[in-house]
């Protein structure tokens, strides 16, 4: 099919129905819905440009309007961070320019027939949710007053996105895509910096293994997964630009090509380097174990802002540090011994990935930590300048709140923080009340008669760094043992980093340190050196740090 051919397909007031019914169902209003289907058209028509055979039209736009309505949804989400008062000269603003992509006086002719279409079909959808929703007209009288049918009216209440399913599940059977899933894991800041957002479908993950090692390009990567050409350069151009626009999870080589951004590894390689790592485990922990012991009556001296009597409920905020420790003592063996002259990528986030085929499971136990902090120079929360909360989460423990989590707009942490020094239950109203219930349900607080007290650990960010040293130094303990592993882990690194990424490798040790953590935690619930949570959200690994 030509593109004159597509153009008068495109012109189907049929086809514009189903569009405008799929748009209209995601948007808020029949305006942001003409916006959607104006950046849909532009996609279709930018690509019908650079491609002028396309063989499945129907499959070509619905897989278009997905993507589009996927990066409608990012540029709505920055509009909710706008104020008020700017928040109407934002709305129904299309960044698009429709004229730029036509050649011929009939290419606007067309055009301008679509958007008279379009904009009918808004004024047509708009009616029915108000007659139906506001007035409570039945169907039967909403369809007489438009001049509809019963069947359009309820169309357009239900949007028929079967129709849209089957358009898109047609295309798919001409694939030839693998069934890999990636999992990927990152550290840094993942807000606003994070590629895997644009790597959840199928096809984003066989382009990203395909270019694993290999350079390969666009026509070969089509010709390997048996997708058209056109499908596969918007895939490449996403993957490129990643989230922030300049990292993605590919970069395009000089001679055309496009090769991954980021180390994949499959499930043998990543297991090779965790088995460097298990041998020394249980060495390890007896020494985590040696520590604690050593040093309970200090740990538990410690001027906390909560009440804390147990080390084995406090380790839980410790045990993620002590590991990395161990992580970021074998990354210094391995820079300062073997790879001196290697100088290591510098960015806000950084991504490793590890590719799992149908018949393998991806069993790392990961254990991960996520922080927030009011923002600097903002509001006072609850009578402090600064508050930092961060929370342990993995196989034991639910996560409570991810990177980039509002402080200030949630009110089981205020409530925490306002419980510092003691909050009188009676003081309450019935809905702090309930926010405070919520709070002891998730392990935030606890309560001592008619008093609220955090249950999580509280510390004065005066005495952050004392907090994180109350175990002795590992220093010696930790050298010895970084020496041995990073010696074995520099062998399977030459061997499983491409030479394109090798500025990444201390992604690799990570990555391979990352089980260590959970059998750390197993062994030490299993020896008492840790509490065992007695549910899954729970205050264990949870520490607030404030500043009055």
């Amino acid at each position: 099919m030509d593109y004159d051919d597509c153009m008068l397909q495109l012109n189907d007031k049929v086809l514009l129905d189903k569009l405008y019914g799929f748009a209209y169902k995601r948007c808020n209003s029949a305006g942001e819905a003409e916006d959607l289907c104006s950046d849909i058209l532009v996609s279709v028509l930018s690509t019908l440009r650079k491609n002028p055979e396309i063989t499945h039209f129907h499959g070509l736009l619905w897989t278009i309007a997905h993507r589009v309505y996927a990066d409608f949804c990012e540029k709505r989400k920055k509009h909710t961070l706008i104020q008020p008062d700017e928040l109407t000269d934002c709305l129904h603003v299309s960044d698009n320019n429709v004229d730029t992509f036509l050649e011929t006086e009939e290419d606007r002719r067309l055009v301008q027939s679509i958007l008279r279409e379009i904009s009918f079909l808004a004024k047509i959808y708009r009616d029915v949710m108000v007659f139906y929703y506001l007035d409570r007209l039945p169907v039967s009288a909403i369809a007489k007053k438009l001049c509809i049918s019963e069947t359009a009216v309820k169309q357009r209440l239900f949007s028929a996105r079967n129709t849209v399913k089957e358009e898109v599940l047609k295309m798919d059977k001409q694939y030839t895509l693998k069934p890999v899933d990636i999992a990927f894991i990152g550290t840094g800041n993942p807000v606003g910096n994070d590629p895997r957002s644009k790597a959840e479908r199928v096809l984003s993950k066989n382009v990203v293994y395909l270019c694993k090692k290999e350079a390969l390009s666009a026509k070969e990567i089509s010709e390997k997964l048996g997708v058209p050409m056109p499908f596969i350069e918007d895939e490449l151009d996403i993957q490129l630009k990643g989230e922030n626009g300049t990292y993605g999870l590919l970069r395009k080589l000089e001679n055309g090509k496009y090769i991954a951004n980021a180390i994949l590894l499959d499930l043998d390689e990543l297991e090779a380097g965790t088995k460097v790592y298990k041998k020394h485990l249980v060495a390890f922990c007896q020494g985590i174990k040696q520590a604690v012991e050593e040093n309970r009556n200090q740990i538990l001296s410690f001027p906390f802002l909560s009440r804390q009597k147990d080390p084995a409920f406090l380790l839980w905020s410790l045990i993620s540090g002590i590991v990395w420790e161990l992580d970021g003592a074998v990354k210094e063996v391995l820079k300062s011994k073997y790879f001196k002259d290697t100088e290591t990528i510098r960015r806000d986030f950084t991504l490793i990935g590890i590719a799992v085929k149908p018949e393998e499971t991806l069993n790392i136990g990961f254990y991960g930590c996520d922080g927030i902090k009011s923002p600097i120079g903002g509001q006072n929360i609850c009578g402090y300048s600064s508050v930092f909360v961060s929370n342990v989460y993995g196989a034991k423990l639910e996560k409570h709140f991810s990177c980039g989590h509002n402080i200030s707009s949630d009110p089981l942490l205020l409530i925490t923080i306002r419980s510092i020094g003691g909050l009188d239950i009676n003081s309450l109203s019935q809905q702090e009340k309930e926010y405070a219930a919520k709070a002891v349900e998730c392990g935030y607080l606890q309560v001592d008669r008619e008093t609220l007290t955090p249950k999580i650990i509280v510390i004065e960010e005066a005495s952050k760094n004392d907090f994180y040293r109350l175990l002795p130094d590992y220093s010696p303990f930790l050298k010895d043992l970084a020496e041995t592993i990073a010696e074995d882990l520099y062998q399977l690194i030459k061997q499983y980093v491409p030479k394109h990424l090798i500025q990444e490798y201390p992604m690799y040790s990570m990555a391979s340190s990352i089980r260590i953590l959970y059998e750390v935690i197993e062994y030490c619930i299993a020896e008492g050196i840790l509490t065992t949570p007695t549910n899954q959200l729970n205050a264990e690994g949870v520490v607030m740090v404030v500043k009055k």
